[in-house]
């Protein structure tokens, strides 16, 4: 019947693996294992973001109990998951950011491996499957701005296994309740780091209730241990804790100029959207089952319904869109003609091929940047270093690559953004900022949460970036300039003497060292 799950000629399989599943898997761990290795030694950098929640939880466990006096917020679950591979570098001697790939790597493989058992012991998928949820689940993030081991990309890990479920045990008869068990366990670690993400998981189970007509399958045991896990995590962290509430609220007033406005989240989630009608014209010229649509629907919307309430619109943040729409490709690609398959793949290349593209500067200043510290003789190993940066990147990466201890709360200074909008208007183009007061509770913690790390533990290194002022885009801040009438600032930095500038194409910083330190190449 048209609409309906095929399965192969020997209809759903054993939960055994064959022979060749088993040999194709272990080349797979073994192949993935040694190619993100490679690949993150020698071709690219790990993502920004990524270096620097690596570089946060690594000063988690440098200051132990202390950290909360340094630090107001930093969600329990990302430091869990995070400090993983801090730990892993610490007892191996990897590097960090590879001990991260490590431990992506791992993550993956399982979420491969659970989606195939799971499709092959309920409509018989073959090897072929593996590889495409392999494709989907590695290379596109690598593709898309290399978002790979972001939590956005631990979700869709998270998810895969689950809408492989859903799609191929419509009424569940066949997956029992242990690997469903273990299916809720896998879906609640992950959707805790990026808890938004849990709308996803709700639109598809109201949708999926809906068309069944049947109300008990909102309490799977699948999605009882889930919702369970993130519930309890987000009632202890948040609603029972008004501090953390309020830090929450303090932050996000921080980072507003980082934030989209209302008109043009609006415009993004119209834009997000749209190509949902051309899946919803197929499912109408071919007939396709309402459940396959709704759920498609659910997916796309949850996803963009996610990052509207975000308000950013990064990469990260349009990543699960566009593998929700892929997702929704896998669930009809039996059911229409080829010829639409190969439009909408086409469509696909457009976000794929952009942000493949704007991964470039990221590594050319990586490059950049490493090769002027290699010229300059100095090392940050073992270092505890100061930043201050109103975009993290290049310094995350070379700092999470290169052993040092970023020691700074926050990735970037975005309060300092913040402060500034209003003056980053087209008049003041090329200007430099001028110094800044900092009245706003949020801002002014988060600069403080900086000064007094650096007043009870001061770092051996300074690093002033002058590379960017992003988000802001008509006047340039100059670190001295900015914070000249900070008495407190100016009495740290008093402390130091620069022993190295650079002043290349894609980046351009002062290195500090203590006035004290006898060698600054040691």
């Amino acid at each position: 019947m048209k609409g309906e799950l095929r399965m192969d000629a020997a209809g759903p399989r054993s939960s055994t693996w064959t022979p060749m599943a088993m040999a194709a898997f272990a080349a797979l761990a073994i192949g993935l294992t040694a190619g993100l290795q490679l690949f993150y030694t020698h071709v690219y950098s790990v993502h920004t973001d990524l270096a620097g929640i690596l570089l946060s939880s690594s000063l988690a466990l440098e200051l132990g109990e202390a950290f909360s006096d340094y630090i107001a917020y930093f969600p329990p679950a990302e430091q869990a998951w995070f400090s993983l591979p801090v730990l892993m570098s610490q007892w191996t001697g990897l590097r960090l950011d590879l001990a991260s790939m490590m431990l992506t790597g791992a993550s993956l493989l399982f979420s491969v491996g659970f989606a195939y058992h799971i499709r092959r012991r309920t409509v018989g998928a073959g090897i072929g499957f593996m590889a495409g949820s392999l494709a989907l689940l590695i290379i596109v993030p690598i593709l898309y701005k290399n978002v790979v081991g972001l939590r956005e990309h631990m979700v869709v890990l998270g998810l895969w296994p689950y809408l492989v479920l859903r799609v191929s045990d419509p009424e569940g008869r066949v997956i029992g309740w242990k690997t469903r068990a273990l299916l809720g366990l896998w879906m609640g670690a992950t959707l805790s780091l990026k808890y938004l993400y849990s709308l996803v998981v709700l639109l598809v189970e109201l949708v999926d209730a809906a068309v069944q007509r049947h109300v008990w399958l909102l309490f799977r045991i699948e999605n009882l241990i889930a919702g369970g896990i993130v519930g309890t995590y987000v009632l202890f962290w948040l609603i029972l804790d008004p501090a953390q509430r309020e830090v929450m609220a303090a932050v996000v007033s921080a980072i507003d100029a980082n934030l989209a406005g209302p008109i043009v989240s609006l415009k993004q989630a119209a834009i997000h959207a749209s190509l949902a009608i051309f899946y919803l014209l197929l499912a109408y010229f071919y007939k396709l089952p309402l459940r396959t649509s709704l759920i498609g629907l659910a997916l796309v919307s949850g996803a963009v319904i996610a990052a509207w309430i975000q308000a950013r619109w990064y990469s990260h943040h349009l990543f699960p869109i566009t593998v929700a729409y892929m997702a929704w490709l896998w669930m009809i690609h039996r059911e229409i003609k080829l010829l639409w398959i190969i439009a909408l793949c086409v469509l696909f290349v457009r976000p794929l091929a952009g942000e493949f593209r704007n991964t470039a500067p990221y590594q050319i200043s990586v490059n950049e940047l490493t090769e002027a510290m290699q010229g300059s003789g100095l090392s940050v190993e073992g270092k505890k270093v100061g930043l201050l940066a109103m975009h993290p990147s290049p310094f995350n990466q070379f700092l999470a690559s290169h052993g040092a201890q970023r020691w700074i709360t926050s990735m970037n200074n975005s309060y300092v953004a913040s402060a500034l909008k209003p003056l980053d208007v087209p008049a003041n183009d090329g200007k430099l900022a001028p110094a800044i007061t900092l009245d706003e509770p949020g801002r002014a913690m988060l600069h403080d949460a900086m000064l007094v790390l650096w007043e009870d533990m001061p770092p051996e290194v300074l690093i002033l970036d002058h590379s960017t002022s992003w988000p802001l885009r008509h006047v340039e801040v100059e670190w001295e300039r900015v914070f000249a009438e900070d008495e407190r600032f100016q009495a740290i930095l008093s402390q130091y003497r620069p022993v190295f500038e650079h002043e290349g194409e894609w980046v351009a910083f002062t290195y500090l060292v203590r006035k004290d330190a006898a060698d600054p190449a040691r």
